[in-house]
């Protein structure tokens, strides 16, 4: 049997260019309609996906931070449609912000289209399981993908993680790792943590890897007799912000040691 962490969490076309290495094209250039420009756009798993209009010859797409006129991602010459990297699991970072934009440069002038927006996590049900972790599930809410950066359930459980919503919570805490795995279909085939990634508008299962129904010091009868209890999760967006929703659940049967050092309740069910 493989040893379970049992731990009290403190916390197409173009060439593609690096970013800041060109200059957007200067400000006395004419200003197009985006609607003049772009066709639409979309997001696809980890990519933004932006598409012109029929005709328009854009010399140049850049995705840059508004506010501040960073740079992100330039292609040359980009086509009929432009692609952009825009989350990255592996690293745990995005470039998903209100601010985020696209500039097309064209031969008649430039325009600018808004593609930034929200991200919410909402999760559907957390179940205890035999060893003392949790599944549960995440749902993308959005048009944008969900980037997951940490799960935390805390309050009324017996090993509960910080909450991600106090003042005092750390976000350089988060460098320990999400504390969560892809669960059933959505398990990580590669270290490229791509299980991370929620779809707009799809759900995914998880599992925590850390355990928070098991007791830490020994669980005795009174743990295990069955009383609703209630918790909390939230789920800390990758882009920024957290969500965090409610739950109820139930510890009842015979205190069993488990790996870890650990002690569960070995009949246990969600509310």
């Amino acid at each position: 049997m493989k040893r379970r962490p049992f731990l009290q969490v403190i916390a197409t076309g173009g060439a593609l260019l690096s970013a800041g290495c060109m200059e957007l094209v200067p400000s006395t250039a004419t200003r197009l309609e985006s609607e003049d420009v772009f066709e639409e756009y979309r997001y696809e798993e980890t990519e933004l996906v932006v598409q012109f209009r029929e005709n328009v010859d854009a010399e140049r797409a850049v995705l840059t931070e508004l506010g501040t006129d960073e740079e992100y991602e330039t292609v040359e010459r980009p086509g009929s449609t432009v692609r952009f990297p825009v989350v990255f699991p592996e690293r745990r970072e995005t470039y998903l912000s209100y601010s985020l934009r696209v500039a097309a440069e064209t031969s008649d002038g430039e325009a600018r289209l808004r593609v930034g927006g929200p991200v919410h996590a909402y999760v559907n049900g957390v179940e205890p399981l035999p060893d003392g972790r949790a599944r549960l599930e995440i749902e993308s809410q959005t048009d944008a993908p969900l980037l997951v950066g940490f799960v935390g359930i805390y309050g009324d459980v017996p090993n509960p993680t910080a909450d991600p919503q106090s003042d005092s919570f750390d976000r350089s805490t988060l460098e320990a790792g999400p504390g969560v795995v892809g669960a059933g279909e959505n398990r990580p085939l590669s270290p490229s943590r791509t299980d991370l990634v929620v779809p707009p508008g799809e759900t995914r299962s998880f599992e925590t890897t850390y355990a928070p129904f098991a007791f830490p010091d020994g669980a005795g009868p009174v743990d295990c007799d069955g009383t609703e209890r209630r918790g909390q999760v939230a789920v800390v967006h990758g882009s920024g912000g957290s969500a965090a929703y409610g739950f109820t659940y139930r510890l009842e049967g015979d205190p069993v040691a488990v790996e870890g050092d650990g002690t569960v309740c070995d009949g246990a069910e969600s509310g």
